[in-house]
């Protein structure tokens, strides 16, 4: 929506400010005329300053009593403040009066908030017809095309966005997002390229195709987007940081280390940069220079859990395993609100050589969480690929310590998965079948869906379909 303090000057705007902030400072009761209302309210709101918002609308209300404008906006603040039902209802009772653009936007960016995504592309559809600003409009509704997750309607308003204003960068982002999340790198790859024909110094546009090629695989070519976009403006931190993760996918080290190091010059440190230049390090075996960049990554961000785990890599490969254990202590230390990700670090310890490393942080973690079963499942799966016996013994073990349903079908669902894999199939679907009765809802666990992608037998298959999981 526009807004009316532009129509005021800088210095005006200024003024406007100041006798209002000092008519609130000394409580004295100062008159505005409804412009200066709406220009000050305008201002209050393009700061996202909900406290002067309320107190300039009450003030305005007060002295310029139902005032449709200062309604509409009163809807508003109900929104900022996340009482959206109230809002609505305000605006319902508008309804007789709300024929104009502003109106329908209101009213359409709160049903969005009310998960409503559908009556707000209507409404915004009413704003078209009155006059509203296309971009803004455009904007709005691709994005609730984005939240029904109709993303091809979503890049199709979006483009309508950019005949408008090919500068806006906004909406080349939420292209590229649309793309990316409807899996159609191929089209938005075109995309992008017809685009940058049109517009060849969009440095928004040359980023987002390397994303494209990126997700392609097209390695070569991403970062050779990349840099076309960084010639447009070589302050862009994600470019690089970019170019570096390519290169260190590639496996080429010494290139990414190179990209790395830029990184950190055009923003401020961050920790994980510094700890992507120690997996650089790490992988090139210069295991003095990874340390410095994993405690530089824990000096920026004590929580890090995985700078830790880097330090313990380091010790460990270079023979102090009294070091190594006592930085995977400190890790198992610091509080993880997602327990699944001591399953993934796990694994992708065991995965780059230090199975021994793994297993004593799983062992640690089993031994500081003795009533958790997630991390016995975690000590199970690691197990597998060495000896899946031995996996289904920790289960066995577990499921002697555990007595609520929920832990227990987890082990079971796991101990049945893997006894199916064993060849033996009565067995593994006779447990996966108790783990359903005790607790389907448990199915979605991401240990268990990761797990059951690894099978395929046709009597799991009709079990899974006969409870309609």
């Amino acid at each position: 929506m526009s807004n009316n303090f532009d129509h005021f000057s800088e210095e005006d705007l200024n003024e406007l400010t100041e006798r209002f902030f000092k008519m609130k400072t000394n409580g004295d009761k100062v008159y505005f005329d409804v412009d200066e209302y709406e220009g000050l309210i305008d201002h209050f709101f393009d700061l996202e300053d909900a406290e002067n918002i309320e107190i300039a609308l009450n003030l305005a209300l007060e002295q310029h009593p139902n005032n449709y404008e200062f309604l509409l906006k009163k809807a508003q603040l109900f929104a900022l403040h996340g009482n959206d039902e109230k809002g609505l209802k305000l605006l319902d009772e508008l309804s007789s009066l709300g024929t104009d653009s502003d109106y329908f936007m209101v009213r359409g960016s709160i049903l969005s908030n009310l998960q409503k995504y559908r009556e707000a592309i209507e409404e915004y559809t009413k704003a078209l017809s009155q006059g509203q600003d296309l971009e803004e409009v455009y904007t709005n509704i691709a994005f609730e095309y984005e939240n029904l997750e109709q993303y091809d309607k979503a890049i199709e308003f979006l483009t309508k966005v950019l005949v408008i204003n090919p500068e806006n960068e906004a909406a080349i982002n939420e292209v590229g997002i649309c793309f990316e999340m409807s899996n159609q790198s191929h089209i938005a790859v075109n995309f992008f390229n017809l685009f940058l024909d049109k517009h060849p110094y969009s440095r928004s546009g040359w980023f987002n195709l390397a994303i494209s090629y990126n997700s392609l695989e097209k390695n070569k070519k991403a970062i050779e987007s990349y840099e076309f976009s960084l010639a447009i403006d070589e302050n862009q931190a994600s470019a690089l940081f970019n170019i570096a993760n390519i290169y260190a996918g590639m496996g080429q080290h010494t290139q990414a280390i190179k990209y790395y190091k830029e990184t950190l010059t055009k923003e401020s440190p961050d920790a994980l940069t510094y700890y992507y230049l120690g997996e650089s390090y790490e992988k090139l075996d210069d295991f003095d220079k990874a340390l410095n960049a994993y405690e530089d990554s824990y000096d920026l961000n004590s929580n890090f859990h995985e700078s830790i785990l880097g330090m313990a890599r380091c010790y460990y490969s270079i023979g102090d395993e009294r070091k190594a254990f006592q930085h995977i202590d400190k890790a198992i230390d610091l509080k993880e609100p997602f327990p699944l990700f001591w399953s993934i670090r796990s694994l992708k310890l065991e995965e780059h050589g230090f199975f021994k490393l793994a297993k004593a942080l799983v062992l640690r973690l089993i031994k500081k969480n003795p009533k958790e079963s997630i991390y016995y499942i975690n000590l199970a799966v690691l197990l597998r690929s060495h000896t899946r016996v031995h996996s289904v013994q920790v289960l066995n073990d577990a499921l002697l310590l555990f007595t609520d349903n929920t832990n227990r079908a987890d082990l079971l669902y796991i101990k049945g998965l893997y006894q199916i894999q064993d060849h033996k199939i009565k067995w593994g679907i006779k447990n996966f079948e108790k783990a359903i009765l005790l607790d389907r809802d448990e199915f979605i666990n991401p240990l268990i869906q990761a797990e059951l992608s690894n099978i395929s037998n046709d009597e799991l298959t009709a079990l899974i379909k006969k409870y309609k999981l």
